[in-house]
């Protein structure tokens, strides 16, 4: 890399922007050799006016806008209200799949999922498929086109991007609740970049490139070899050792600079949507629990002294995430949780009316994803005939567990759990 002149190969080969409908539209940017970021100040239309706008610049990763705007040049920050708002033109449903570190073993999990997730996208929404890439790294994205064109028609263009900001995090949360792990920095995100087919992969020397549906079907083996590698033959190691991490380091060193890390994951409410004072009982057990026997049997003691009805159980290797999908009262679930020693939870609850609780992984900055939740067990106790969250039943359908929702004889509140997606620092 350190003696590769970008600037010279992209003036003598084309990347691949065609397949986008108006080009201008996008905003482009790119990383140069010396780490320092430029965007265009021109309308990118064609192949000559890309080589004009980074003729002075040695770019190694080149991105452009999953967003296309009237004016996608030099756009305000969203918490700019100096100056007028810009108008989103399009948003593309972008996806990212990435399996870290790079190796053949986890490219390979990247395509399958990548496929899997192609396919039950079909199967699931009206979207239009116009094109898949490799990223040129660790993994694929898929590009759709939203043929319902009815958020692009609000009048008002903040309220068009915070509705169509707000769509996509609903698409998001249901990608990831399916057992998708996508980057969940990417798809919500009206002003996400993501790397330009085409291009070079600054740190491994592949092109990144569109492919088509039969190649994403045949297995890497078959085809990474033939991709255009710029730095030489680079040896993919065939397995890749991913270091658990139970905590996230807050900072990392960036050219001697600490620089903040962020943790990505998705939460749920307790609270039932639709009803006043009633809740459902959701926690992380303590550390000091284990996973073991003396945990299980705290639980079961637990649901046998509350008569809890339908209880799940998760683990992430760690810790076990309990779930009863009743409706309790809020005072009830108070005292159950102070009563455990979780006064964290149960302080929130008397405050607030409700709490947060993670049902995800912890992706980080790297993309790499942590303390993944794994199903264990359903515990049904017989005896037990209580009213049942709506709500909190589709959550559990959604994580995989198998639950007959016409079976309860009483339910309560609104069918769609209060989900949503957070960053922490």
């Amino acid at each position: 890399m350190e003696d590769f002149d970008f600037n010279h190969y992209y003036q003598n080969h084309e990347v691949d922007f065609a397949w986008l409908e108006k080009p201008s539209q996008h905003e482009f940017r790119w990383r140069c050799k010396d780490g320092s970021w430029r965007k265009s100040k021109r309308r990118v239309s064609s192949i000559e006016t890309f080589r004009k706008s980074i003729s002075r610049d040695n770019p190694s990763d080149i991105y452009f806008s999953t967003s296309s705007w009237l004016n996608p040049i030099d756009l305000p920050r969203l918490s700019d209200d100096t100056r007028t708002h810009p108008i989103l033109l399009n948003h593309l449903i972008v996806f990212d799949i990435d399996y870290s570190p790079l190796s053949l073993e986890n490219l390979e999990q990247a395509r399958t999922t990548t496929l899997k997730l192609l396919n039950w996208i079909e199967k699931n929404y009206d979207y239009e498929l116009i094109s898949i890439s490799f990223s040129g790294s660790k993994g694929f994205h898929l590009f759709y086109h939203e043929l319902d064109r009815t958020l692009f028609s609000i009048e008002n263009a903040r309220k068009r991007e915070n509705a169509v900001k707000a769509d996509r995090d609903k698409l998001l949360q249901e990608v990831l609740l399916a057992g998708f792990k996508v980057d969940p920095r990417i798809t919500a995100d009206t002003r996400r970049i993501i790397r330009l087919p085409g291009s070079i992969h600054g740190k491994t020397g592949l092109l990144c490139h569109r492919i088509g549906l039969e190649r994403l079907s045949m297995s890497i083996d078959s085809w990474i070899g033939q991709v255009p590698s710029f730095w030489g033959h680079l040896k993919i190691p065939k397995t890749a050792k991913v270091q658990d991490k139970k905590v996230v380091n807050k900072y990392v060193k960036d050219e001697g600079r600490e620089v903040e890390q962020h943790t990505y994951m998705m939460e749920v409410s307790n609270h039932l949507p639709g009803t006043k004072d009633r809740s459902a009982l959701l926690f992380w057990t303590p550390y000091s629990w284990g996973t073991g026997a003396e945990c299980f049997d705290r639980l079961n003691m637990l649901i046998e002294m509350e008569n809890l009805g339908y209880c799940a159980i998760f683990s992430d290797g760690e810790r076990i995430l309990f779930i009863c999908p009743e409706s309790i009262t809020r005072a009830k679930v108070v005292k159950i949780l102070s009563e455990l020693g979780i006064e964290k939870l149960s302080e929130n609850l008397k405050q607030r009316e409700h709490y947060w609780v993670r049902i995800s992984g912890i992706m980080d900055d790297s993309g790499i994803w942590h303390n993944e939740p794994k199903f264990i067990s359903l515990i049904n106790n017989n005896s037990s005939t209580p009213i049942y969250s709506k709500a909190h039943l589709t959550l559990l359908t959604k994580l995989g567990v198998a639950i007959d929702s016409s079976q309860p004889d009483k339910l309560a509140g609104n069918s769609e759990p209060s989900i949503r997606m957070v960053v922490r620092e």
